[in-house]
């Protein structure tokens, strides 16, 4: 099996989630292999001459001010490692995450800067296609270097049989001291958006269809006297989706202006659009910028103290990412209330079939699981930009941003969006069989979705059996 080599090329989100998906091997570039020797020979110099540099020869954090006895390196940076690598019950990373956590560090080390052992960058190169791969607690991250998990996963390492006479000094700092488990759990769920925002497009162009819908909020002239082009962009998509509808015809709309959650529906998911490129654009930044502190540079042959593990433009990001998912759910929300409600939709309410009580969407209380959903969606969308952390390591470590916070609240967003986006779906294939439409003439996917969906929906059989939803999600998983 072809390897996959590490250090060549940039690094993107994309290519970091096909890496992680081929199961390795892996191999580090030649040319990455000697910048790597050559910023260990700085690392080697600084310790030669005894000068302090930073979790080189000298403590971390609180107490970066105490020397390290040379004769005693290998047994410090171990025992650094174990220090930080405190177990925390709750959530574990899933297997692809850990192996992803590995190859974001491998990229790293690649630049040169952060000084490592080669045979601890060999070392990972080879592990980090291991079958069994280490149990790394989730927790422990306040967005200042991923410590704690960070740590674990050095301590499996380190302890690997071809791991003799590792770590080396600066060897422990430069595993643990950067942001690699926030960018590689990141990056997957990066990875997810594009699919969830494609399905809250098929949600609104079917719920467009069970409306009857005016079409002109989404028309070429409406989208010909803006520059934003992500809302172009959803305008076009969700006409195909539309194509062949008999809502292009003209008197078909039945109201001359819909309620604003179908105006705007490419407005909202256009910004959704744009804060899912920014957000992809930081990532892909980060993942070949180098935040293990300290970092070492052949013009100065020293060890430089920095920042750059700062979460700040990740967490900003993110931040806004997360809110305009929550946006984007939220006017779907309001579809799907919209399209049970007489005044607004013209059909019985909450699409029973008759005056009875018993019957319809309302029966089976979609519309309140989604609002619930939709409610936790927006709890998660609040910003962990400014949140502090307090005081840490005596005062030393006074900020933080908490990204891997965030990236987490986006993975539980996501999961519920598609809850939300099955539910309205659900309700809109309901209004399409209650006004008796012609599948042929709907638009090409809301034609696909009834075919898909209508078997699922207990239409005429409700309450006879538990209605299950993630039935649904499975459904249109594929879509």
């Amino acid at each position: 099996m072809t390897a996959t080599t590490i250090g060549r090329s940039d690094l993107t989100v994309s290519g970091l989630v096909d890496a992680v998906r081929s199961g390795g091997p892996y191999a580090i570039d030649d040319a990455a292999l000697e910048r790597i020797h050559q910023g260990r020979a700085i690392v080697d110099r600084i310790i030669a001459s005894d000068i302090p540099a930073y979790g080189v020869n000298t403590g971390v954090g609180s107490q970066k001010d105490h020397a390290v006895d040379p004769g005693t390196l290998v047994e410090y940076n171990r025992r650094l490692v174990r220090g930080h690598a405190t177990r925390v019950p709750g959530p574990k990373l899933r297997p692809d995450i850990v192996r992803a956590t590995m190859l974001v560090l491998l990229n790293q080390f690649a630049s040169g800067h952060a000084g490592v052992s080669p045979e601890l960058a060999q070392i990972l190169a080879r592990h980090s296609g291991s079958e069994q791969l280490p149990e790394i607690d989730a927790a422990g991250s306040v967005g200042a270097s991923d410590l704690v998990p960070l740590s674990q996963l050095a301590d499996w390492l380190l302890s690997q049989d071809d791991a003799v006479d590792l770590p080396r000094a600066k060897d422990a700092l430069a595993l643990i001291n950067c942001n690699a488990v926030s960018l590689a759990a990141g990056a997957f769920r990066i990875a997810e958006l594009g699919n969830v925002v494609r399905l809250f497009d098929i949600a609104a162009a079917t719920t467009m269809e069970g409306f009857r819908a005016n079409l002109d909020a989404i028309g070429e002239p409406v989208n010909a006297v803006h520059r934003r082009r992500h809302q172009a962009q959803a305008a076009v998509d969700i006409r195909r989706m539309l194509d062949g509808s008999h809502l292009w015809k003209t008197g078909a709309a039945r109201l001359l202006q819909d309620p604003l959650s179908f105006r705007n529906v490419t407005q909202i998911h256009g910004a959704l659009r744009e804060a899912v490129d920014r957000l992809t654009d930081v990532w892909d930044d980060e993942l070949n910028s180098v935040a293990v502190n300290p970092i070492v540079h052949e013009g100065e042959q020293r060890a430089s103290s920095h920042g750059n593990m700062d979460t700040t433009r990740l967490t900003l990001a993110l931040d806004s990412c997360r809110q305009a998912v929550a946006k984007v759910a939220d006017v779907s929300g309001e579809r799907i209330q919209k399209i049970q409600w007489p005044n607004f939709s013209d059909l019985p309410i909450g699409l029973a079939s008759s005056d009875s009580p018993i019957g319809g969407v309302q029966f089976l209380n979609l519309g309140h699981v989604a609002a619930s959903v939709i409610t936790s969606i927006k709890i998660w969308a609040q910003p962990h930009l400014l949140h502090s952390v307090g005081q840490l390591a005596d005062g030393v470590e006074d900020t933080a941003s908490h990204a891997l916070h965030g990236v987490y609240d986006l993975e539980r967003q996501l999961d519920a969006c598609r809850t939300v986006a099955a539910i309205e779906i659900a309700v809109a294939v309901w209004a399409i069989h209650r006004r008796g439409l012609d599948p042929r003439t709907l638009g090409t996917i809301p034609r696909a979705v009834v075919e898909i969906v209508e078997p699922l929906l207990p239409i005429g059989h409700e309450g006879e059996t538990i209605f299950e939803i993630a039935t649904l999600v499975h459904a249109l998983e594929n879509l």
